[in-house]
């Protein structure tokens, strides 16, 4: 099927090629093309089911209508559900997004990085991996929009969009207090990263507020080895007379608990669990499990915001949006 061009609509709206441009780029006025030509032109171009050349627009405006979306894990369904509404609030104000996956690799985010510079992206939404702050030092330093999402270094000054992590762990430990554990356990990813930082942090709290810290509870897996690091945690810790355990992710939620029942353990009449995220694996669970619910769907749609007012402004007055999480209870944990 023939491509319909500005000139197949001049011809049909017995117009120049160029009066087509102007109305199809929303210049009308500025070529003085009266309403009724205008009209039949959008008409007319609607009628032949006109799509405009998107590289030659870009060519034009100097603006190439995409942005890069850096995630760590596609496969983990809070990655998923962040790029569903990353996507869909982008593709709303006409731009593309280009999602990429770093596997919490920097070297990863540095080529990615690379390659959606070469495309010219116009802005970029990135969840950081560990160490990957000087490519975004770099990144800051053109100029280009850019917003972290989930994550954030301390250091940069950035438009951050995330969790407030710290006290979404701190709550879910005083309801593992209030539902009479006397010994608790953490399973974190093993890194420095500013969410599990802060979850690490509001456990420690809580249980030093409640005179119930044990320093040998908190445990930390290897986000590439968790098939053998959970199991190995949680053995360490039935070893240590857990009553109640918190998982610092989702991934880390569903491994705990098949680990949990493997060393014949119920859940959660011997041990209590409290998880980030719903997790698949509770959904088998004869019981309920307690989680902290992120609100996945506002921090997308304002990470997309943020950057959509980026790339419509010169000025730039960055900020951290922290939202707070919601405590998901079942009746069934008290008793």
């Amino acid at each position: 099927m023939k491509k319909i061009s500005i000139k197949d609509i001049a011809r049909e709206a017995g117009v120049s090629n160029a009066t087509v441009s102007l109305v199809l780029n929303g210049k009308e006025k500025e070529g003085r093309v009266s309403k009724e030509v205008a009209a039949r032109v959008k008409q007319i171009a609607s009628d032949l089911d006109y799509q405009p050349n998107n590289l030659a627009k870009s060519l034009k405006s100097g603006h190439s209508y995409m942005i890069g979306l850096i995630v760590a894990d596609i496969s983990n369904p809070f990655f998923g559900s962040l790029a569903y509404f990353v996507q869909e609030e982008m593709e709303k104000a006409g731009y593309t997004v280009m999602v990429m996956n770093t596997n919490e690799s920097d070297a990863r985010l540095e080529k990615i990085i690379t390659n959606l510079s070469d495309r010219q992206v116009d802005g970029y939404i990135i969840v950081p991996t560990e160490h990957g702050e000087p490519y975004i030092s770099r990144l800051l330093n053109t100029g280009v929009p850019l917003v972290l999402l989930d994550r954030y270094y301390p250091s940069l000054s950035t438009y951050n969009v995330m969790t407030d992590s710290y006290q979404a762990s701190y709550q879910a430990t005083k309801l593992l207090i209030a539902g009479g554990c006397k010994k608790m356990g953490l399973i974190s990813y093993k890194n420095t990263q500013s969410p599990m930082n802060e979850r690490r942090h509001g456990f420690m709290d809580a249980l030093q507020t409640a005179g119930l810290y044990h320093e040998e509870l908190v445990k930390q897996v290897d986000f590439l080895q968790l098939d053998t690091d959970i199991p190995e945690a949680v053995a360490s810790l039935l070893g240590n007379g857990i009553d109640g355990l918190l998982c610092a992710a989702n991934t880390i939620s569903s491994k705990s608990v098949h680990a949990l029942l493997k060393n014949g353990k119920a859940v959660p009449e011997q041990v209590k669990v409290v998880g980030f995220d719903r997790s698949e694996a509770f959904e088998f669970m004869p019981h309920p499990i307690p989680y902290v619910q992120q609100h996945i769907e506002a921090m997308g749609r304002k990470a997309a915001d943020l950057l959509i007012e980026q790339m419509a402004s010169q000025s730039r007055m960055p900020q951290t949006c922290k939202f707070p999480a919601t405590l998901i209870i079942e009746p069934e944990f008290d008793s």
